[in-house]
């Protein structure tokens, strides 16, 4: 009975449990945004962005080594805490089911989702602008309700990849103390986007480090997508060549290939236009689309999860 017992408390198992345990229970328990500890992360980081990226006071060299240092002096303390913490703790898988718990924060956009689709069913275009907001770093004040339905279904489509998908991957690879620094370099690379003209360079460094972690969740993410929605469509985007030349494009494409919806095009960043090609479905979106995204969206979850459970028993397995 022992040896039984033992069998299934392997700690690659106990990562399992405690990824299956933490993904209902975040879809379930919703910290307010301002009481989540991410939020102080990124408070944290605008303050330090702004007083060190200087704008045109300094050079493109002296903005790029500034980038580089800022992550580090913002991580170096808090994982020298949690490493020591961890060390301490006498049941760790508790402290890192927690780490995850925090990183893994998305349900919180579901729920946003659903209102700005009920607001656009209204007609409310002033009120779905002021919800997007919070949602994107795009200008949103003159979007139609096509814009902003495609805005939406973008944002979400994105950041299910980049911070669900990936936060998982990366902590059954690493543990809790790698999500949360995946995470927090994620929020970094928002709080820095590498597209609002005053971080150009600044934003550079933690921008390249997160998009060589996102790579490889993402093409996994689009084989979920693939099976949760429409396989020969989106199968068929994820073999064409140009898909895998930019993690973003890719992500775009074969998602709104799967969902048969047209995504992509230009867009406004401050007051900078940026021309994007357009991908994905021939049909233009609906406000409906957003429930079908999300309906979606849930499938893939669900679809990953077992994916990475499978994976994981046949590593712990020897398989």
């Amino acid at each position: 009975m022992s040896d039984l017992i033992s069998e299934f408390s392997t700690p690659q198992l106990l990562a399992i449990y405690s990824v299956i345990i933490v993904v209902c229970v975040e879809k379930w328990l919703v910290l307010p945004e301002k009481f989540h500890p991410l939020t102080f992360a990124k408070i944290v980081a605008q303050g330090m962005a702004y007083k060190v990226s200087r704008g045109q006071s300094s050079n493109a060299l002296q903005q790029i080594i500034a980038g580089t240092l800022a992550p580090l002096v913002l991580l170096a303390p808090f994982l020298v805490i949690l490493t020591l913490l961890m060390y301490l703790a006498e049941y760790p898988i508790f402290f890192e089911a927690l780490l995850l718990f925090i990183a893994l924060r998305f349900e919180p956009l579901i729920l946003l989702s659903k209102k700005i689709e009920n607001t656009l069913k209204f007609e409310k275009k002033a009120l779905a602008r002021y919800q997007l907001q919070t949602m994107v770093l795009r200008k949103t004040t003159s979007l139609s309700s096509l814009g902003i339905t495609k805005a939406c279904i973008e944002s979400l489509l994105l950041r299910f990849s980049h911070q669900y998908c990936t936060v998982m991957i990366v902590y059954l690879i690493g543990g809790g103390i790698a999500a949360i620094s995946y995470r927090l370099l994620f929020e970094f690379s928002h709080c820095w986007h590498v597209r609002l003209p005053r971080f150009a360079y600044f934003a550079k460094p933690v921008r390249l480090l997160v998009d060589c972690i996102q790579w490889l969740p993402a093409r996994l993410t689009g084989i979920c997508f693939i099976l949760a929605q429409h396989a020969v469509l989106g199968w068929r985007a994820f073999m064409r060549k140009p898909s895998h030349q930019q993690t973003r494009f890719f992500i775009l494409n074969v998602q709104g290939a799967a969902l048969g919806i047209q995504l992509g095009g230009p867009l406004y960043y401050a007051e900078e236009k940026l021309r994007f090609a357009k991908c994905g479905g021939p049909r233009l979106v609906t406000y409906e689309d957003i429930g079908r995204t999300i309906v979606t969206v849930k499938r893939a979850q669900w679809i990953f999860l077992a994916m990475c459970i499978i994976v994981s028993l046949l590593l712990n397995l020897g398989i």
